[in-house]
């Protein structure tokens, strides 16, 4: 994938557990709301099909009690190494009436564990700069710090190194 400086928005960090790891915190709705959205925003799994064309949908509920949902659908979901979802679709395909965003996240073997990229792709340069203004690299590394942690507990308790 080639990086577009106008569109796309990127955090890239490296976690201390190996893709495995990483991808069972993905795919268990249960784990996926532990870090998903950074504390002490609560994430609700209303479901997580984790194939292509499943359907992804979250809630985040702020300290007020204010929610924000997000209906999504899997693009693609290569085992221990990449997931591509994006708002533009719903499970089955279906379309959204709008749309924000489409994430390509990519795990890949590092000698500390993981690195983990996540990339968010706009439709233009205005998109791009409201997900700038939203927070998108502290808000998305801080889930990726909380991901690492659970990742690496996750790890610790299969017995393996790391």
């Amino acid at each position: 994938m080639t990086p577009n400086d106008t569109t796309d928005l990127t955090v890239s960090r490296i976690i201390k557990a190996p893709p495995a790891a990483i991808w069972a915190a993905w795919k268990d709705p249960e784990l996926l709301a532990k870090w998903w959205a950074p504390a002490p925003v609560v994430t609700i799994v209303k479901k997580l099909e984790f194939c292509p064309g499943g359907a992804f949908d979250t809630v985040m509920r702020l300290e007020d009690g204010t929610e924000f949902g997000g209906e999504g659908c899997f693009l693609e979901v290569v085992e221990n190494r990449r997931i591509v979802f994006t708002d533009a679709l719903r499970g089955g395909w279906r379309p959204n009436e709008e749309s924000f965003f489409t994430a390509v996240i990519t795990l890949e073997e590092h000698p500390e564990g993981t690195k983990y990229t996540a990339v968010a792709l706009h439709k233009n340069a205005e998109d791009r700069r409201k997900h700038a203004d939203m927070g998108f690299v502290d808000g998305w590394g801080k889930c990726i710090e909380q991901l690492a942690r659970l990742a690496e507990r996750i790890e610790g308790a299969s017995g393996g190194a790391g």
